[in-house]
């Protein structure tokens, strides 16, 4: 389709030059009238096809500014096995389900399972190497956490991925070990995603190229024609090229490189009109809270969950991925190559780490429009919100961890009181950041309403609201999965708004957002996704 006028239903424009206009018209990809029927006819002319949303409502395609849709496809697709605490609710199944998939198993068949959760499964025991071997002696068998920060092996899983006891752990990483030194059972951090690889790389690329459509799939059909590869490594591009020479529906990707040493050479790429690009770099500054290896001020609780199924010590407070002159060597590295820098940070004691480097390395070279972002935010103070507003410093809340681990964030990890300023969206918002919110797939589903149902209401899987003065309201929950998000990856000048000249990317929703009930929000159907002007899914 070269031309095309949206007609006929309410739309919602997210610019406010550009209130409830009665039409869209379109051209070659882009917006080019905003306004009256006849205005868009006059500009789109006689031979634009209409497009009547018979009612229905027409929204800028939604963008969540932290995702994963190559990995996603690596984590959680066939022929990898689904254990989530959702889908099986006790240790003790997830057992049996593993003892199962290894019975059915040829010998020296890969295994792996996804979803391992330490706070959700009830009657948690952390495996290890041995007891894993006696489930699976002739297989390489593998299980990742539901927060992909660590990966429990058996002894043929190290063998495959070469880790053994002369094996150094790499900076960033985690290899617990016995007293010898030979691994005991569970990695974390770097080396999981690289020993992972092992896994992926065994069944092939088929495989992957299968999973990979049905992840970008998943996006588009959500409405989402934005995203990033939050853990983009320099091999991705030959399957995202590919995605594109098959003319795959492929929402438009901001791609993040990981780093894990200073020296890393960024692929500077540019592909298409905005479709694939090099956005900037990720670092992780400290790890995941569920796990236990965030830094924090206050220390976790003490129970039988932190203690016994986290085997943290008493008085624990974490601490960073990097010795902290190796990551401020890696952050001064990439800015002054003019990277956006994206930064891993749960705990409060990481964020005050990275706030100061960077106000240290603003003051030396400064930099206006840096859009320095931090990623994730579970425990960032009130004073860290006012501090990194007034240095412009941006932060992508993974709201999601309220719905699906609110209870165990109040009741056994953190208390009442952090857990009411945990992820504190509201708090930015009121202190004028332009926020984003991201389901950080494969760790949660890919559905922007979904994140503005959690940013909104901010209710855990058990009814309960944790923090109710953290809630936004819609305007705020919808500007953070378009046009906000949007100037978080650096594409606001062309994405997130019904806007002349932007890209014409839009989702056609059954019922209004704006009005819907924060707790029926999820429950709205998409109906249709555009991107560059093209119906790349209709329901």
């Amino acid at each position: 389709m070269t031309r095309a006028i949206f007609f006929g239903g309410k739309i919602t424009t997210v610019d406010e030059a550009f209130q409830s206009p009665e039409a869209v018209a379109i051209a070659d990809g882009k917006i080019v009238k905003v306004g009256t029927m006849a205005d868009c006819e006059t500009q789109a002319g006689e031979v634009a096809e209409r497009v009547d949303l018979e009612g229905k409502f027409l929204l800028p395609g939604f963008i969540d500014a932290h995702s994963h849709p190559l990995w996603s496809a690596k984590t959680r697709g066939a022929p990898v096995v689904d254990i989530r605490a959702e889908t099986v609710p006790s240790f003790e199944a997830v057992m049996g389900k593993i003892k199962r998939r290894v019975a059915a198993s040829l010998p020296g068949e890969h295994l792996l399972f996804f979803g391992l959760d330490a706070q959700l499964h009830d009657g948690f025991e952390a495996p290890t190497r041995e007891q894993l071997d006696d489930v699976a002696p002739n297989n390489p068998l593998g299980i990742q956490t539901s927060n992909c920060h660590a990966l429990f092996m058996n002894s043929a899983g190290f063998d495959a991925c070469g880790i053994d006891e002369n094996t150094p752990t790499p900076t960033g990483s985690i290899i617990e070990r016995h007293p010898c030194g030979k691994p005991s059972g569970k990695i974390a951090e770097a080396i999981t995603w690289q020993a992972i690889e092992t896994f992926y790389e065994a069944w092939g690329d088929d495989r992957l190229n299968d999973e990979f459509k049905a992840s970008i799939e998943d996006f588009i059909q959500n409405g989402i024609t934005t995203t990033t590869e939050h853990l983009y490594l320099p091999f991705y591009k030959a399957y995202y090229l590919s995605a594109l020479k098959k003319g795959w529906p492929m929402p438009r990707i901001a791609a993040y490189q990981q780093a894990v040493t200073p020296d890393m050479n960024v692929d500077d790429m540019k592909v298409g009109e905005d479709r694939l690009w090099m956005a900037g770099v990720k670092i992780h500054a400290d790890g995941s809270p569920f796990i236990g290896n965030i830094w924090l001020t206050e220390p976790y609780l003490e129970n039988e969950v932190t203690l016994d199924r986290m085997d943290l010590r008493p008085g624990h407070t974490g601490g960073l991925n990097y010795p902290q002159e190796f990551f401020e060597k890696m952050v001064r590295n990439y800015v002054s190559q003019g990277w956006q820098m994206t930064i891993h940070t749960q705990g409060d004691r990481t964020i005050d780490m990275v706030l100061d480097l960077l106000e240290s390395v603003l003051d030396e070279t400064p930099k206006p429009d840096h859009r320095f972002r931090l990623e994730h935010c579970a425990l960032m103070r009130e004073d860290q919100v006012e501090r990194a507003v007034k240095m412009g410093v941006l932060s992508s809340f993974f709201i999601n961890h309220i719905t699906h681990w609110g209870a165990p964030i109040e009741d056994v990890l953190f208390g009442p009181q952090r857990a009411a300023h945990y992820v504190p969206a509201g708090s930015a918002v009121k202190h004028g950041m332009r926020i984003s919110l991201h389901a950080d797939t494969p760790m949660t589903d890919p559905s922007c309403l979904e994140l503005m149902k959690a940013a909104m209401t901010r209710r855990a899987g058990d009814g309960r609201c944790l923090g109710p003065e953290q809630c936004l309201d819609v305007e705020a929950a919808l500007k953070a999965v378009t046009i906000d998000a949007a100037y978080q990856i650096c594409k606001d000048d062309v994405l997130g708004s019904i806007t002349p000249g932007k890209h014409a990317d839009f989702v056609v929703l059954e019922s209004d957002p704006l009005v819907t009930k924060p707790e029926e929000l999820s429950d709205i159907k998409v109906l249709q996704t555009w991107l560059a002007g093209e119906r790349v899914y209709d329901a």
